[in-house]
């Protein structure tokens, strides 16, 4: 998707071309800002999804170096734990249900913890 700031070639099919339900994880050059994107789609009046070149364009944006394109679609999902505090971040859609989520086998997991203020993480 993208290697030391430019563009992966795309094998331009109807995935990539279909705006859709995606998942990325970047970093930048000096590997002290990382970015997890989480896309909804495939739901009318609130979000349509994003084709692999916008999600491309969107990361360049944001100043990354590298990017991976992780699995998309109903498998689209940020939780986040805030104590004991478990919540979804966005508006999954698994077998056309809004804020289902779909039973996923695998994820990224990334632990932080708060360094000096509420807006500062340290990754670990």
């Amino acid at each position: 998707m993208l290697r030391h700031g430019k563009p992966v070639a795309l094998n331009n099919d109807k995935y990539q071309r279909s705006a859709l339900p995606r998942t990325a994880i970047a970093v930048d050059r000096k590997g002290k800002q990382l970015w997890l994107i989480v896309v909804d789609g495939r739901q009318p009046f609130y979000s349509e999804g994003i084709t692999l070149a916008e999600l491309t364009e969107t990361i360049l944006n944001l100043g990354a170096d590298a990017a991976l394109n992780l699995d998309g679609g109903g498998s689209t999902t940020l939780v986040v734990a805030d104590g004991k505090r478990v919540r979804s971040r966005n508006a999954p859609i698994h077998t056309r249900i809004p804020m289902r989520q779909r039973p996923v086998a695998n994820h990224v997991g990334i632990y932080a913890r708060p360094i000096s203020s509420r807006n500062n993480w340290e990754l670990y």
